[in-house]
This record gives structure tokens, C-alpha cells and sequence, in this order.
């Protein structure tokens, strides 16, 4: 949004950007959404960073690295003079500190990252990462390095309530001012390692309609808009104002079925893997596809672990769970699941308990209610009824990790690395804990040591053949489980108005997005354009306007709640 300062008020650059998601807390160690990585990205660097073009790893803190014959040490040699965004020397000290409380104390978004790594700090520029194992991510250290004088004040309870909003960093901008469910706001870091930025503020604005988002972007409120409905999306590409971006990075949308595994135990009949295999068989993926996304998607059959589709299995065509009511009826009469009293629904093996499953239905965003009626729809007419109750994000968390559920569907966002994606769905990630039960990701409530063995041995393979053959393993061990069918693919869609700035970086090259990215880097590289009124801008479109400052202090009117999509670097998280 670029308005015109009066000439006695200071004037700074100020880059607004809309979406229907929000930052669920601004502390690292614990939040998990895709727009706090995407905070997260830009207020903390990590010791390597990722190239926009295909991700492989470039100079982040630090700028060069080196391993050991066996690939178990590595170690990195920091840019001279490195500062945090308050004037505190950022040292090994601060990356020493990152890895070996995080291993110690098993935080949740670093944990798997750091669990078999030990650092030391031989000198203020140099940093030592020993592994007790071979560990094919490194030299990547997929964690960010938080400030020991800030974070180092808390205990291990502590640390994971803190708050965050201390607006101290590393990253190219750090945090201003955070309403949750609102807006986060950064301002320009001087004591950034690649020079600051010259754009002064960010802000993420928050709104609860996406078609409002839409409509603030049209009016010149924002700058850029993600998220964008379909619909929305296929006008503004026809709008000569707007550079519009179908950037696919792995995201997708899952139907899940409770796999029994957790606190809570699901309708009994979803023990049944038959039961699981005939729901899967009824939902009808293309057609989602075309009715809920506009088309803008992809169906799928298994989970995305990463942008890089390598790691995807081709399913066999016969074990695929395609579209097939008639298919799916006949597996559920073979299994003994009969509807006797006539209701049109069916029962039990030998009478009892109707197959009535409970379906929770995410409130935030634009299609969870659709995707669900279409569900219900088919499963009705197999038999199978539901009761729909409608969750906003933060319930729906608490209820998956308590196992109270039958039937949800969400979404993802992977790293790059597929580690962590498979990891979410080992044993050890179903939520034990009845005191504490969000602090988990296996969101199928699925425990299978078939797939944590297959896991343990990708986790250590340092050949990239074997490694994606194991993967590939694993993944069909999950599809054939068929406690999580993956409905599809889906891109970001965003816009962004043509002749306000340049820099903008779509990560991976030519296939992904501008804005939320696996590590954002449009924000460093952005710059106002000087565009006469009416002329041109970059990307051959027009303004329509002068570009001009913009005041500290602009309203900013948002929506309360937020779409959460889950990523674990969420893009990866990736």
C-alpha cells in the first residue's frame, strides 16, 4: 500500500501484504503455522540458507562449512562482526546454545532436527556440529539461531510460554508490534549481515474474509494478497493491475481418519482398515478439485513431503482408493457391515452400533464447510452416516491430539527435506499426554513399526537413491493404512500490484511462490520503484499511481480469525 505522507511526518517504505492465516505465537520452539514461519523467516536467520532457484544450501550466519571423511562433523566458519538486531555480538556461542538446549530439552520444532547433534564452539566464528549418526540433511541445520541472551534467561518449562515479542534478530527485518489475529508488524533490521533492507516496515495483515483480503488489495490497502480464493484468483489474472502467482511448493489437503492410536479411541469400525479403505473409495477427488478449488489443484493419492517431487511414489493403479461407490459398498457388505433394520445406514457385524461417524469441520478459511457436505454426501450414500461439528483451528488441535474424532480434513505444507513430514507420523509423534496433548503432529493417531523402522533407516542414509527408495516404501506402507487419503495438491495463489516494488523472488525458480516460501527471501531484496503517474512498472504493468512513502501509523482494519494451514518449517516448512 503506498500513500502519501503530509510533508511534516516522517515518511518510511511500507510493504502490506494480506492473507487468511495467522501467526499462532511469534516463539519459534513451539508455533506452528505457516504465517509464524513465515514471521520467523524473516526475524531469525539460520547458520546456512537456501538457494530461491532449486534450494540447495548458501551462506546464511554462516559463510562456509566443511565435514569430516564420514560426514559426522561438520564445520562452520560465521561472517566476521555478526550482529544481533539490538547491537549484541551474535557468536557461536548463540548457535551453541540454539542446538544443545533444544536437544537437551526436546523443543518441539527443533527436536528432530537436533536430536543426534552436539555443538561446540572452539571460537567466536567457528562452530562444530558433531552427529552421532550419519544425517543427510546436513550441512542444512533446518532450525533458527535464537539469541542466548534473550532466550537463555528461561527454564525449560518457561521457555516454551514465552512470549517472543522481544523484537530481537537476525533476519532482515525484526518484530515492531504483534496482535494475534490481527497483524504483525517488522521493522527494517540495520544490523542485518546482507545490509538493510530498503523497504522500512512489514506487516502481515490478518483477515477472517477472504473476498475482504481481495478487496483491500483491489483498493490499493495492500500490497500483496495470499490465500486468494479461486474464484477471486482467475479475476485478478484478468486485471492488467496485478501480477498474479500459482506457486506449488507441496502444500496439500488430507482427509483423515482416526487410526485408534491415541488417548481416545475412534468409532470402532474405523479399526477396521476395510472400513477405511471403502471411505476412501467414496470420496470422489477430481470432483473436489473442480467444485472447491476452481480447478486450481491436483488430486492426489500420498502424502507430499516436499516440493521436490522425487519423493513422491507412484502408487500402483490397483492399489489406488479411485473413485468407486459400487466398489466401496461391496467391500463394507464382504467385511459384515450390513444396514439390517432398513435406515440406510449401516451397523455393525452382527447388529449394534450404527457406523454414525463424528466429522469435525475447520471454520477457518473457504473450504472445509464445501469439501465436507460433498464428503458426508457420498458416504451417506454407502451407508455410512456423520454428525458434523464445525472447530475453529485451535479446538480442532486440542482435539486431534486428545484422539477425539472420527473424521477431519486439513492441510499441509512440507520441508524441503522429507524428514521431517515422515516424521510426524511415527509412534512416538501420537499425543500420550492427556495434560498436554497438542504437542504432537501424528494427527492420524497412527502408530505402525513397520513405518517407524523404514523411518529410522532414511533418517541415516547418506546414498540418495537408497534414501528415496525407502521413502517411497514408506509412503505406500501410509496409503495402504488409508488413515490419511490426501484429497490433492494445491498451489499458493497470490497477487501482488504491478509498478510498487522489485525483488520479488519465487522460490523454487519459475514453480513456487513469492511470499511464503520455504525462506522468504523476497522481503531482503524488495525496493520501492519510482513510477511516474501512468507508467510503467516491473513486470510491464502499471500503476496507476505515484509511488510514495507511507506513515507509521496507517489503520490497519483485519478480520479476527485465521486460517492455519500446518507446515513444520512448516516448509517447509520446508
Amino acid at each position: 500500500m503506498l500513500i502519501t505522507a503530509s510533508p511534516a511526518a516522517a515518511k518510511l517504505v511500507v510493504f502490506d501484504v494480506g492473507d487468511t492465516q495467522g501467526i499462532d505465537s511469534m516463539n519459534p520452539i513451539i508455533g506452528v503455522t505457516v504465517p509464524a514461519y513465515e514471521a520467523w523467516n524473516i526475524q531469525y536467520a539460520q547458520l546456512t540458507e537456501k538457494s530461491p532457484s532449486d534450494f540447495h544450501p548458501t551462506p546464511g550466519l554462516a559463510q562456509s562449512w566443511s565435514s569430516s571423511p564420514d560426514k559426522k562433523t561438520w564445520t562452520y566458519k560465521l561472517r566476521p562482526n555478526l550482529k544481533w538486531s539490538d547491537g549484541r555480538p551474535l557468536t557461536s556461542k548463540d548457535v551453541v546454545f540454539t542446538v544443545n538446549r533444544a536437544r537437551k530439552e526436546q523443543w518441539l520444532n527443533y527436536t528432530n532436527n537436533v536430536a543426534n547433534l552436539t555443538a561446540s564452539a572452539p571460537d567466536a566464528r567457528t562452530v562444530v556440529l558433531r552427529s552421532s549418526v550419519p544425517d543427510p540433511k546436513l550441512p542444512v541445520l533446518d532450525s533458527y539461531i535464537l539469541p542466548e541472551h534473550i532466550f537463555g534467561k528461561y527454564d525449560a518449562k518457561a521457555i516454551t510460554k514465552y512470549d517472543a515479542l522481544d523484537g530481537v534478530g537476525s533476519g532482515p527485518f525484526v518484530l515492531d508490534k504483534f496482535v494475534k489475529g490481527q497483524f504483525a508488524r517488522f521493522r527494517a533490521n540495520p544490523n542485518f549481515y546482507g545490509g538493510r533492507p530498503k523497504v522500512d516496515r512489514v506487516v502481515l495483515r490478518v483477515f477472517d474474509n477472504p473476498d475482504a483480503m481481495v478487496a483491500a488489495l483491489k483498493t490499493g490497502e495492500l500490497d500483496a494478497a495470499e490465500d486468494i480464493p479461486g474464484s477471486a484468483f482467475q479475476r485478478l489474472r484478468e486485471d492488467s493491475r496485478f501480477q498474479t502467482i500459482q506457486g506449488y511448493q507441496g502444500a496439500m489437503q488430507e482427509f483423515a481418519i482416526n487410526g485408534g492410536d491415541g488417548l481416545k479411541k475412534p468409532h470402532p469400525a474405523l479399526l477396521d482398515p476395510r472400513v477405511r479403505q471403502a471411505i476412501a473409495h467414496a470420496i470422489d477427488k477430481p470432483t473436489i478439485v473442480r467444485r472447491v478449488l476452481s480447478g486450481l489443484g491436483r488430486p492426489a493419492d500420498t502424502l507430499s513431503v516436499s516440493p521436490n517431487p522425487e519423493w513422491t511414489p507412484a502408487v500402483p493403479p490397483a492399489e489406488r482408493f479411485d473413485f468407486d461407490l459400487a466398489k466401496a459398498r461391496k467391500i463394507l457388505d464382504d467385511a459384515g457391515y450390513k444396514d439390517t433394520n432398513g435406515d440406510g445406514i449401516r451397523e455393525m457385524p452382527g447388529g449394534g452400533q450404527p457406523l454414525k461417524l463424528r466429522y469435525a469441520v475447520r471454520s477457518e478459511g473457504d473450504t472445509g464447510q464445501p469439501t465436507a457436505e460433498l464428503i458426508t454426501g457420498w458416504l451417506k450414500q454407502i451407508g455410512i452416516d456423520t454428525t458434523e461439528k464445525i472447530y475453529d483451528d485451535s479446538q480442532l488441535t486440542e482435539l486431534i491430539g486428545k484422539g477425539d474424532y472420527d473424521l477431519f480434513a486439513w492441510g499441509w505444507t512440507p520441508f524441503v527435506d522429507p524428514d521431517q513430514m515422515l516424521f510426524y507420523f511415527t509412534c512416538g509423534q501420537v499425543s500420550h499426554d492427556p495434560q498436554d496433548p497438542t504437542n504432537y503432529y501424528n494427527d492420524a493417531n497412527w502408530c505402525d513399526k513397520g513405518y517407524d523402522a523404514l523411518y529410522k533407516q532414511q533418517k541415516v542414509e547418506l546414498d540418495n537413491a537408497r534414501r528415496v527408495d525407502l521413502v517411497h516404501r514408506m509412503l505406500l506402507r501410509f496409503h495402504d493404512a488409508a488413515v490419511y487419503d490426501v484429497l490433492y495438491t494445491y498451489p499458493d495463489l497470490q497477487a501482488y500490484r504491478k509498478g510498487l516494488f522489485t525483488g520479488w523472488v519465487r522460490q523454487p525458480a519459475k514453480t513456487g511462490p513469492v511470499l511464503f516460501t520455504n525462506s522468504s527471501p523476497t522481503y531482503a531484496r524488495l525496493a520501492p520503484v519510482a513510477v511516474a503517474a501512468g507508467g510503467a512498472g516491473d513486470e510491464g504493468g502499471g500503476s496507476g499511481g505515484t509511488i510514495a512513502a507511507i506513515v507509521v501509523g496507517v489503520a490497519l482494519v483485519v478480520g479476527a480469525a485465521y486460517l492455519i494451514v500446518r507446515r513444520r518449517t512448516a516448509y517447509e516448512r520446508e
